[in-house]
């Protein structure tokens, strides 16, 4: 019988499809690994050429001859062992399992490129870990020279390559001519500019003193407009004051109008929204957000969650009475559950609906959303079951009434002088009933209106008020700002490509840009808020008005790389125009001027082998004195250690709990302390799992 080796993405998922494979009868012997994520990676300079070691202007751009891939220090063991697995055993071919889009065909091929393997490639492709999507999956391998599996290969291995390319030519370039350590990159930089433009229009802004005149009916209030500009902001007190004079005692109603408003549900979620609605509803940052929907997907209970899509495949739709049922357990969703299922109807109507159906626009997966695997006894955490939940309303409101309003919005006169009054009621809660907890209070609904009725006006006020900067960027804005990018460009052309591109970044890596840019001191976190940070300032204005700024260049790229996948241009043509524009923007860098703020040193504590100063790092926490080799890691097995962190372990207290990755996939919670110069795991009785 025909043997193969199966290589999984993570642990977690290997075991998934082990254990399904064991209740399979297939026609071939399957074997199985593990990667954990990235286990190889594109060489550094200098391993390619001597003389690219140093940080010289006359070397760049840097151009490899072919591209060649190390083994990952922290991923050298895994490596080695499956290196071993394939050289021990006669395979006759290998399954590709990792996570099925262009990050997964780059994390398997870097490490088959670099292990020198010849064996033919077949390809476990799912969005769902369940037992049945698994089943299928290996049921129905798809052969590596499938188009569109070849294709998205290509662009997997020239996104890296790009990326690899731009990152270390221009962040060379500028560290020279800037005198200190300025990362660039195609998608950070132009986040970054997103960023330093609203800054700068804050710290620019001069506000303006206004003032608006209301008069309270009883039952509702009214302010008052210009009839002619629909303005309610009056310049001066002068004026408010003499309209407070001039009006009566009565207010006459002059036009009463009433517009029913039919609400569906959203879209389901792609990684982008839920990120949003995560972030708008509970705080969570967009990172946050990622990795407990990675957690929730690797416990099969929802889709593939790293996808740009809002809509369904016709063939999981059909099948979706499962999926819904899967909510029936939950008392919550009981009454709301059995009525869909009782209204075959409806679910008929959705699965037609091309808002929430629709094979034509889906990308790589289709959208999240729950599978039908119960919850049942699953213990979650507290983060996992908003998230959950979050996903389970979303896919049950596409099958409820809509939400119908009745919005009435009233026009009132006094002595020449115009009023206006809006409020709403609701004629049916349709899908908001499964958000009630999420509203904020509702406007009053106005009382019964006609037109020529004449209302006592109570009292009458002149409110004082200024012009506000505009606000600052959350997770979610920002994250949208990215994805709608085109708003940042003239150009109608360049904002279709922006548009089609689907902004800057992806939904998988826009979360991890916006958290290096805080790492490197370009922006950071104030409460649920953006600031950028005058190094971050500098570098912007340094750059002027550099391509690399702007988000047009990313998402001309991006278009490149999805006509790549769509098979609209060849690799080597997308390949030659890359060398030009790289070789281009080099040359245009080391002409630039960097004039940026010297980087403030962050002092964490007293070394404890030398007791001179321990000072931040861009990797970690380095003792001052050149000669002492005392070093704290910002990263421990995927945890990350902030300055408080190391500030502590200095002091001789405990770190917080702090989630680490072990190597075998299993994630748990631990303390860090000092004991002499070793860094040691302190461990509750549960932490571990």
């Amino acid at each position: 019988m025909k043997k193969a080796l199966l290589i999984a993405e993570k642990p977690s998922l290997m075991r998934d499809i082990q254990k399904v494979y064991k209740t399979m009868k297939l026609p071939y012997e399957i074997h199985f690994a593990s990667f954990v994520g990235h286990v190889v990676e594109l060489k550094e300079p200098h391993e390619y050429k001597a003389e690219w070691k140093k940080w010289d202007l006359n070397v760049l751009p840097m151009i490899p001859e072919r591209y060649e891939f190390r083994v990952k220090k922290s991923a050298y063991k895994v490596y080695k062992e499956i290196e071993q697995q394939l050289k021990a055993n006669q395979y006759e071919f290998i399954i590709n399992a990792c996570d099925a889009g262009m990050e997964g065909e780059n994390i398997f091929y870097s490490f088959y490129k670099r292990v020198g393997c010849k064996l033919p490639v077949k390809r476990f492709w799912t969005s769902q870990t369940t037992d049945s999507a698994i089943r299928d999956a290996l049921s129905n391998l798809i052969d590596e020279n499938d188009l569109l599996i070849r294709n998205l290969r290509n662009a997997a291995m020239y996104r890296s390559v790009f990326d690899w390319l731009i990152g270390l030519n221009l962040t060379r370039a500028a560290t020279v001519k800037g005198g200190r350590i300025i990362k660039i990159g195609r998608v950070m930089t132009p986040t970054l500019a997103i960023v330093v433009k609203r800054e700068l229009e804050i710290q620019q802004f001069k506000p303006e003193p206004y003032f608006q005149f209301e008069i309270d009916l009883g039952q509702f209030r009214a302010l008052w407009f210009d009839l002619k500009t629909n303005d309610n902001k009056i310049k001066t007190l002068q004026i408010a004051k003499q309209i407070q004079s001039e009006i009566g005692n009565t207010a006459i109603v002059r036009d009463v109008k009433t517009e029913r408003k039919t609400i569906h549900a959203p879209s389901l979620h792609s990684l982008l929204e839920l990120q949003k609605e995560a972030n708008k509803f509970f705080g969570f940052t967009s990172s946050e957000t990622l990795k407990i929907a990675q957690s929730l997907y690797e416990k099969k209970l929802i889709t593939y969650p790293r996808t740009e899509s809002k809509h369904l495949p016709t063939s999981l739709a059909k099948n979706i009475d499962a999926n819904i049922q899967s909510l029936g357990t939950l008392s919550e969703y009981q009454d709301v559950v059995q009525n869909i299922l009782n209204n075959k109807k409806q679910i008929a109507n959705v699965i037609h609906s091309k808002k929430y159906v629709d094979d034509k626009k889906l990308t790589d997966h289709h959208a999240i959303t729950i599978t039908e695997v119960s919850l049942g006894n699953k213990k979650l955490s507290p983060g996992e079951l908003k998230i959950y939940h979050l996903i389970a309303r979303r896919l049950l409101s596409i099958f409820m009434p809509p939400y119908v309003i009745d919005k009435t919005a009233v026009v009132l006169e006094s002595a020449g002088h115009f009023f206006k009054a809006n409020g709403h009621v609701v004629a049916d809660k349709g899908y908001t009933v499964l958000y009630e907890l999420f509203k904020k209070k509702q406007e009053q609904p106005l009382p019964p209106l006609q037109v020529n009725m004449e209302l006592p006006i109570h009292t009458t006020q002149v409110l004082s008020k200024k012009t506000e900067p505009p606000i600052r960027y959350t997770d979610s804005t920002l994250l949208d700002a990215m994805f709608h990018a085109g708003r940042f460009v003239e150009d109608k052309e360049l904002q279709r490509i922006l548009k089609d591109a689907e902004g800057i970044g992806t939904s998988a890596t826009r979360a991890e840009i916006i958290e290096k840019l805080i790492s490197i001191g370009m922006i950071t976190r104030e409460g649920k808020s953006f600031k950028a940070t005058q190094f971050g300032i500098d570098v912007i204005i340094s750059l002027k008005n550099h391509d690399i700024v702007s988000p047009v260049l990313t998402a001309v790229w991006s278009k490149k790389l999805k006509d790549i996948v769509d098979g609209h241009i060849s690799s080597s043509q997308f390949y030659s125009e890359m060398l030009q524009y790289v070789k281009e923007s080099t040359g245009r860098f080391i002409a630039l001027d960097m004039e940026v703020a010297e980087k403030q040193e962050v002092i964490v504590g007293k070394c404890i082998v030398c007791g001179h100063v321990v000072v931040e790092g861009f990797k970690g926490y380095t003792c001052s004195n050149k000669a002492c080799k005392f070093f704290i890691s910002k990263s421990i097995m995927k945890g990350k250690i902030t300055t408080t962190d190391a500030k502590k372990l200095l002091s001789g207290r405990e770190t917080r709990e702090i989630r680490f990755t072990w190597k075998s996939g299993k994630k748990g919670k631990a303390k860090l302390k000092l004991v002499g110069e070793n860094i040691e795991f302190v461990f509750s009785n549960k932490s571990k799992t």
